[in-house]
């Protein structure tokens, strides 16, 4: 009972130390607990790739949290070392000290069960509202179940074991003595030097090189080298601050003339000083912030172009798509049969299409297909591409000249193709780029293009010659597409069963979706993906700030002594103070300058890798980024306002 009730007293007396760590514990117990009770309600469970997406939105906040819990937690037994030290001196031995710390750890265990399993009931239904908007859901109502407590309760108990862990490994393995130099202990970092300096601007540089050239790459290719530029960027961040500054600033000391101004004399010194403290820290923010960026801008404009891509998927408010079309011609037989029959003549827009594949680089002129290209395919410059006619592609709403046999249009490359002669097994084409083209399945098709010849006998004879060797791609039927304006009623005159359109036998012959069916999928995908991602870019900037406090409280301390020390040689309050409050301004607004910067650069890069999701609108891509960067921006600044005040509480007692 004694070292329970000692327990007791020190987390009170101590509050100012825990309430950091209690308030990032209770932050993120309550967002796991809150998307895991989303995820296993009935909305969750209806839903597929956003279901999905929220899974992995979990595991991604799971591990988020052990790194971040731990990192809180080690920032808070450095805070208490010299109080374990003293327990020490007076006689306690580490196991006892170590019996403490635990006990410590159970009771903020136990009340972040509690209390943070009450705050996620509540918090919740707040994210369940914003959830269901945000997918255009119709059930407003939360329910809740026992499973998402329980498994967020394991979570965390497994959280607590590592931390459990890492403070008794902290006390075991550390002399009295040694306790006591901990508050005091700066971070150890490499010393600034030219070669490491250099080497984090090359590995940036290479990092921005590869998100620069990535423009005219295919979205698979760009996936892949998104992964190394990545790569690079961290390790060039890291290198940044812990060297290049480090490096930088020594360079500048070395100019006596320029040094020993009293101008540059003391930011010199103090950001000399803070570099060597806080690079990992700084460094750290900088990626939270850019991951917070990445995530919000990203998943914001796959959500905004949603309206988008129903509207260029839809020319009319239903399409029927029938399969099993062995090749090109009139098929007005099938409209009389499977629409016209059953509810009279209606204002269609009908077209056939079949699917091939071309080989296609950014500044390719010149392609030629036959038996080989099959054998040593290049999945990463291989564009999937529509086949129509030039009279069909002309009832979707295209204006183009008239074609001869050895005439065709392209469009690829988001109409930036250069393609002038196409050979496709011997029969040679004269080809003509299109900027813009109308075609519905342009949008929701990896990598699409779209070829236009002249007639039907043209596409027959090209569908002829891919059909044997398509199978090593795609299975794609040739179909025939009817799109028109259908109500309720009409729909239920037809022989539909869960989007499948069937004969009179029974037998499926194709499928049928409306505009509001395709945009509610569409809402729940891009909804979950925004959900998640806001969720996850609050949880980084939500550690960038837990970082930024602990360094705020840090400094603090360690700039009292300065800050007095520069009073008595003669430096007035005011002068002191403005000096302090320009070089934390400067440090801690460099990991967002720095952060906006990448994201910038990247910002080319993952609007290619959002072409696998038919965003196609390059100035929504942007200003979204830009939007992204002003309000994270605001935040920020909210945050270091709010943590500053921290600083100069300390620094003023």
């Amino acid at each position: 009972m004694f070292y329970v009730k000692l327990a007791k007293s020190n987390l009170v007396k101590s509050l100012q130390h825990y309430l950091p760590f209690m308030l990032a514990s209770l932050i993120l117990f309550s967002i796991s607990c809150s998307t895991l009770l989303i995820l296993f309600s009935p909305i969750g469970k209806s839903m597929s790739t956003g279901g999905i997406i929220l899974g992995l939105g979990v595991v991604v906040l799971s591990l988020f949290s052990l790194i971040m819990e731990v990192y809180s937690y080690n920032i808070l037994m450095k805070q208490r070392s010299r109080e374990f030290g003293l327990y020490n001196v007076l006689g306690m031995n580490k196991r006892q000290v170590g019996l403490i710390a635990s006990l410590e750890l159970g009771i903020i265990y136990v009340l972040l069960l509690v209390f943070g399993s009450l705050f996620s009931a509540v918090f919740a239904n707040f994210l369940y509202l914003i959830f269901v908007n945000l997918i255009h859901y119709d059930q407003l109502i939360m329910t809740y179940s026992a499973l998402p407590f329980i498994l967020n309760i394991l979570i965390f108990t497994g959280i607590f074991l590592v931390l459990e862990l890492v403070g008794l490994r902290r006390i075991l393995k550390t002399s009295p003595l040694e306790l006591f130099r901990k508050t005091s202990e700066g971070e150890r970092e490499p010393r600034g030097n030219i070669i490491l300096a250099f080497l984090g601007l090359a590995s940036l540089g290479v990092g921005y090189y590869i998100a620069l050239t990535s423009t005219k790459l295919s979205s698979l290719l760009v996936i892949m080298r998104f992964f190394f530029a990545v790569i690079f960027v961290i390790v060039g961040t890291y290198l940044f601050y812990i060297s290049f500054i480090a490096w930088y600033l020594k360079w500048r000391r070395r100019n006596k003339a320029y040094y020993y101004n009293p101008r540059h004399f003391i930011p010199i010194s103090q950001m000399l000083f803070r570099m060597k403290q806080n690079a990992v820290g700084l460094a750290s923010i900088t990626l939270l912030a850019v991951m917070s960026l990445v995530t919000i801008g990203t998943t914001v404009a796959l959500y905004t172009n949603s309206q988008f891509l129903a509207s260029s998927r839809f020319i009319k408010n239903t399409a029927i798509t029938l399969d099993g079309i062995t090749d090109y011609g009139d098929h007005g037989d099938l409209l009389d049969q499977v629409l016209t029959d059953k509810v009279g003549n209606k204002d269609t827009v009908t077209y056939t299409s079949s699917f091939i594949s071309l080989p296609l680089e950014a500044e390719t002129r010149s392609v030629t297909v036959d038996a080989q290209t099959f054998e040593n395919l290049g999945y990463g410059n291989l564009t999937f591409t529509y086949l129509i006619t030039q009279d069909d592609f002309r009832r979707l709403g295209n204006q183009i000249a008239e074609l001869t046999d050895n005439q065709a249009l392209f469009y690829g490359l988001k109409g930036e193709s250069k393609l002038n002669s196409l050979t496709l097994f011997g029969q040679t084409f004269e080809v003509s780029n299109l900027k813009t083209a109308i075609f519905p399945e342009l949008q929701t098709t990896y990598n699409a293009s779209l070829l236009v010849v002249a007639n039907a006998e043209v596409a027959n004879q090209i569908k002829a010659n891919f059909d044997a060797y398509m199978n090593k791609v795609a299975t794609v039927a040739t179909t025939y597409t009817i799109q028109v304006d259908l109500s309720q009623s009409e729909l239920s005159k037809l022989s539909i069963k869960q989007g499948i359109l069937t004969d009179n036998q029974g037998n499926s012959i194709g499928t049928v979706e409306t505009r509001q069916e395709f945009l509610d999928s569409v809402y729940g995908f891009s909804g979950g993906f925004l959900f998640t991602g806001v969720l996850l870019g609050t949880s980084f900037l939500l550690g960038a700030a837990l970082i930024i406090y602990y360094k705020q409280y840090a400094e603090g301390h360690e700039d009292r002594k300065s800050y007095r020390i520069l009073q008595e040689v003669g430096m007035s309050r005011s002068q002191v103070k403005k000096t302090i409050s320009s070089q934390l301004f400067l440090l801690f607004f460099m990991p967002l300058l720095l952060a906006s910067l990448d994201y910038a650069v990247a910002t080319p890069m993952l609007k290619q890798m959002l072409l696998t999701f038919g965003v196609m609108n390059n100035s929504m891509v942007y200003l979204v980024s830009s939007l992204t960067v002003v309000v994270i921006g605001i935040f920020y600044f909210v945050i270091y306002k709010a943590t500053s005040r921290t600083y100069y509480k300390l620094i003023e007692r």
